[in-house]
């Protein structure tokens, strides 16, 4: 009988200790529970400033630099390229190996748009492009099923689906938009990014507020539109309902001279934060498109163009080049927040919106 009654005493402080270990690490594996709150409010203001930036690197596995990017500047997020792509067992093994590297789960991000830009051309990858999805319940397939592919290679942000809309057959952008008047554009585009999020993919939609209809492409040049304020509203048609669905938005680099002639707007308060986050009532991640472009180098230093689309209202700044310059802006923006430039509590909103997306991932 006493052994009996120990067995059970046994039994039951063993079910108790499964139950509080099941507890205690049920947020480190669901992404539900982990409280964002406490977490930042552990983390050293090097860490925070990390957390705004998505770098790329060179090779198909983590380098000397990228290593050094996430141990020793915490960055929020990687971006994968061709170049660093080989095969699927490589990918699997990169994402991996780079989210070994970090304590904080990192945004791992591709342009996977299918078609002309597919970073990913594996054999049984589904590259189908934009330009040649017909309909809501195509696009809503085409990214449910691209999204399951990337998740299982360790990919969790895909920057797509375009939504710059394009007629003019000479665009840099006319293959990889949609077609369609604004409105299909816009029900397209709600549809993909619908597809994603079911795959358990971040989307981001792109390149608020859009590009002109003309060739200029922004990596080698800074795109204008000839645009009034009474016009913007039709321009940006697409996007409206798009921002509903969508957790993150990428702006793009061009001018629109009749509306803020002295900034692109990537680094435009008027545009990220007038237009974009006020009007338009967008509370998700806004991210810049690569601050290493010709288009934003022509006008500012490194130095000045990472502080000035922080303070702006971007909250994730990417950079796909020399890893000198990368180190650069993270240190301009961190020592701008150590010198009241960019005020901490500005950043600590930023930081927690995106840990709260992290942790949101399954």
């Amino acid at each position: 009988m006493k052994k009996n009654i120990s067995k059970i005493l046994l039994l039951v402080v063993f079910l108790i200790f499964c139950t509080i270990a099941i507890g205690f690490l049920t947020p480190y594996f669901s992404g539900k529970r982990v409280d964002t709150q406490q977490m930042l409010s552990e983390m050293t203001l090097e860490e925070k400033v990390g957390q705004l930036f998505i770098f790329g690197f060179w090779g198909k596995e983590p380098d000397y630099y990228i290593t050094k990017m996430i141990k020793e500047r915490y960055i929020g997020g990687v971006i994968l390229l061709g170049y660093n792509i080989d095969s699927e067992e490589q990918v699997t093994k990169l994402t991996s190996s780079l989210q070994a590297l970090s304590k904080i789960p990192l945004f791992i991000s591709v342009d996977q748009e299918g078609g002309e830009v597919a970073r990913i051309w594996f054999e049984d990858t589904y590259d189908i492009s934009q330009y040649d999805i017909e309909n809501e319940k195509e696009a809503f397939k085409v990214a449910k099923d691209r999204g399951k592919q990337l998740k299982e290679l360790g990919i969790n942000m895909n920057f797509s689906p375009v939504l710059d809309h394009v007629t003019n057959e000479q665009s840099f952008l006319f293959t990889r938009s949609f077609r369609g008047t604004p409105q299909e554009v816009s029900d397209l585009a709600v549809a993909m990014v619908k597809g994603y999020k079911s795959a358990g993919i971040i989307s981001s939609v792109k390149h608020f507020p859009g590009h002109s209809n003309e060739t200029l492409d922004s990596h080698s040049q800074l795109d204008s539109v000839d645009i009034s304020a009474d016009e913007l509203d039709e321009y940006i048609f697409q996007f409206k309902e798009v921002l509903k669905y969508t957790d993150t938005v990428m702006t793009g680099h061009m001018l629109f001279p009749k509306i803020d002639k002295d900034n692109p707007t990537t680094v435009s308060s008027y545009f990220v934060d007038t237009l974009l986050r006020k009007e338009l009532g967008f509370e998700g991640l806004i991210i810049t498109d690569d601050m290493q472009m010709k288009s934003i180098y022509d006008m500012y230093s490194v130095r000045e163009a990472a502080v000035k689309a922080v303070l702006v209202g971007n909250d994730i700044l990417i950079y796909t080049g020399e890893p000198e310059e990368q180190a650069e802006a993270y240190r301009a923006v961190l020592e701008a927040v150590k010198e009241g430039v960019i005020k901490e509590e500005d950043l600590n909103r930023k930081v927690l919106k995106i840990l709260d997306l992290k942790y949101s991932l399954r």
